[in-house]
């Protein structure tokens, strides 16, 4: 026992259900690192020894069928997942699918929750049937082509440039909640798809910004310009202080000085909160699906505001942040 908890787990089988792939990884694998989760330290399987895909976070054991369970251990089934035994086709299709619905952020934002997750988790579902080649880091680079060639062909001048521009700038936004879906529902996790997915967004909207400042033309192009500019900085100033703090390129870790007793992203995106919803103005998922409506009403004008207001403020709320915490360190002196 640990701390009150189990510390071994012992796994039932049925057959060779507990080998069916349930989003791409086998239904054991999954059991075994959702009892790890738990604070259990060792599984005992009841079952033929398996090579397992990824290595396991615990200390696995495999021992004949029709063995009895070590004394204080847990006894569960492996074929079991979200709840549903896998006796068939039909119901890992019905698991897997459960298991998918689970992959979205506790934090997400009124679009995704409402909009995106329709799409992208049914495509995180096709592609975790495909290799385990396919990583969330492919999928993420695929995003960032898309709202790359969206960007530049905002700027070739036509409406149907702007529109079709519009509606890439939404499906990498709907790739950009795939990859992390099909990370954690596949544990592809890594620390350079952490960096690679946050730099991306980075890369893109700000190019997208500054397309429809220079598809307008005049004063607009250096607004749209500056607008990025300010994101450019917003973005360097807050990953530097996070990595400072936690070693990552976690954004969701930063925290205003009027934040700093928050320790978790749902705590800070709280939707009891009135500041959660107005923070959602300047969420990726709600931003980018408004700039497509936009592009496609051709008012590329609504997205270089949009850029501005956010990048203003941004900016603002950074310097007023640090200077907080100046003047309390001098104080604490």
């Amino acid at each position: 026992m640990i701390d009150g908890a189990v510390s071994t787990v012992f796994f039932e089988t049925t057959g060779e259900q507990h080998l069916r792939l349930v989003g791409g990884v086998s239904a054991l694998e999954r059991r075994i690192r959702e009892v790890a989760k738990q604070g259990v330290t060792r599984v005992v399987v009841a079952a033929r020894e398996v090579e397992l895909v990824r290595p396991a976070p615990i200390e696995v054991e495999f021992v004949a069928p029709g063995t009895a369970a070590p004394e204080g251990a847990r006894v569960e089934r492996a074929d079991v997942v979200a709840g549903i035994e896998l006796v068939d086709d039909e119901a890992t299709s019905a698991a897997e699918w459960k298991v998918i619905r689970t992959m979205n952020k506790s934090f997400e934002g009124v679009v995704d929750a409402l909009i995106n997750w329709r799409f992208s988790m049914r495509i995180t579902r096709w592609l975790s049937h495909r290799s385990l080649a396919v990583t969330p880091n492919h999928v993420t680079i695929c995003a960032i082509v898309l709202g790359t060639i969206g960007g530049l062909l905002v700027m070739n001048g036509h409406y149907w440039g702007l529109a079709v521009g519009g509606v890439l700038i939404q499906v990498n936004n709907i790739l950009d909640s795939v990859d992390g879906e099909l990370a954690r529902l596949r544990f592809q996790y890594s620390k350079i798809g952490q960096w690679l997915d946050n730099l991306s967004d980075d890369i893109v909207d700000n190019l997208f910004i500054a397309a429809c400042g220079v598809v307008i033309g005049g004063p607009w192009m250096w607004l749209g310009i500056g607008a990025a500019a300010g994101r450019v900085f917003t973005s360097v100033v807050t990953y530097l202080d996070v990595y400072a703090r936690t070693g990552t390129g976690d954004v969701f870790a930063f925290r205003y000085w009027f934040e700093s007793d928050k320790q978790t992203a749902d705590e800070v995106y709280d939707p009891k909160q009135i500041s959660t919803w107005l923070r959602s103005l300047g969420r990726r998922d709600t931003f980018t699906f408004f700039w497509m409506i936009a592009c496609l009403a051709n008012f590329p004008y609504f997205v270089v505001a949009h850029g501005l207001i956010i990048s203003s403020s941004t900016v603002g709320l950074l310097i007023l942040h640090f200077t907080v915490f100046r003047k309390r360190r001098i104080v604490e002196r």
